[in-house]
């Protein structure tokens, strides 16, 4: 069964400005998909369709089976929504945001308050519970906003960009809960993200958007046989030699592309790269130099990203999650 289905979905702005076109995909119940590309490729205007945020040009949108733009109130009964800029109120605690949550979820009174504490324990914040919003680490905010967004036991969780500007311990703990959410739960998850290791970890599907059309859609695994193109990095014992002549003999290989990341670190990206091995050795040998240490991998989803998109995806660091932070900050100033 599947949970979510998208049939030539369009989203016309304006000036003929198309953020998505002709968009059709499903998205297994039970599965984690992940939603990859470039900045302005349409998939946070996919999302809003899909959270019934807007409504679309053209094209149809299922959740479960239920129309989102003509069954909106019912869609927002099964799903949650955590959106990519952060939406805690810092002048509130831990508590106080679950709390107007459940309210706002018209959870009965009665259960209100175990499944503030359930959600407290399941995502490792109980100790935290009375503390205000403003002390929490970036990771803890996320784990809290996971929370508010599962509160009425969703069937579809979706996270845009959930782990963006978080440092790899704080991406870790909410990795932790997503998979938790998806294993324990049998929850659905649909997730954008900037991070090629964030979605190899928990996605069983992918889907690669870029200019407002999906160019492939698999499994990690799937889509990286659709490259069969591997990297061999080895590292020189010198850079006296002529780096463009072994270029030139490197790239006689066919298929094969290869440049210097520095002076004495060459990165060759060719087929079957186990295949060529010893070719590429003994044309180093042949000038002169000798292999210090070598490394030796297969397709990435880099490189999947690289071939569909014709660019690397562009990952927030802590500054810009520092500007979000300080946005919501004037945001509650100014009202």
């Amino acid at each position: 069964m599947n949970a979510i289905d998208v049939q030539h979905l369009s989203k016309i702005y304006r000036g003929d400005i198309k953020a998505i076109s002709d968009l059709s995909f499903t998205v297994g119940a039970g599965s984690v998909f992940g939603f990859l590309g470039p900045n302005g490729a349409g998939k946070s205007t996919a999302i809003k369709i899909l959270v019934t945020l807007m409504n679309p040009t053209a094209g149809d949108a299922r959740i479960f089976d239920i129309d989102v733009s003509q069954k909106p109130k019912e869609i927002r009964r099964i799903i949650g929504y955590v959106p990519q800029e952060l939406s805690a109120d810092g002048s509130l605690t831990g508590y106080e945001n679950l709390l107007l949550s459940a309210k706002l979820y018209e959870i009965p009174p009665k259960e209100r308050e175990q499944r503030i504490a359930d959600i407290l324990e399941m995502m490792e914040l109980a100790s935290r519970a009375d503390s205000l919003i403003d002390t929490y680490s970036g990771g803890m905010v996320r784990r809290l906003e996971i929370g508010q967004a599962m509160l009425h036991h969703p069937r579809v969780l979706f996270l845009d960009e959930p782990t963006i500007g978080l440092d790899p311990a704080g991406r870790a703990l909410v990795w932790r809960q997503i998979r938790k959410l998806n294993h324990d739960e049998g929850m659905t998850i649909f997730l954008t993200t900037h991070y090629m290791e964030e979605a190899e970890a928990l996605c069983t599907q992918i889907g690669i958007i870029d200019r407002g059309q999906l160019s492939a859609v698999g499994s990690p695994t799937q889509l990286k046989e659709t490259i069969g193109v591997g990297t061999i990095r080895i590292v020189l014992s010198s850079s006296q030699f002529s780096q463009s002549t072994l270029l030139d003999m490197i790239t006689s290989i066919p298929g094969a592309s290869a440049l210097f990341q520095d002076p004495q670190i060459l990165e060759i990206k060719v087929p079957n790269p186990a295949e060529h091995i010893t070719e590429i050795l003994q044309l180093i040998k042949t000038n002169g130099i000798s292999v210090n240490d070598l490394e030796l991998r297969g397709p990435t989803l880099e490189d999947v990203f690289l071939k569909y998109t014709g660019s690397h995806l562009e990952v927030a660091g802590p500054k810009e999650w520092k500007s979000i932070k300080q946005r919501r900050r004037s945001v509650r100033r100014a009202s």
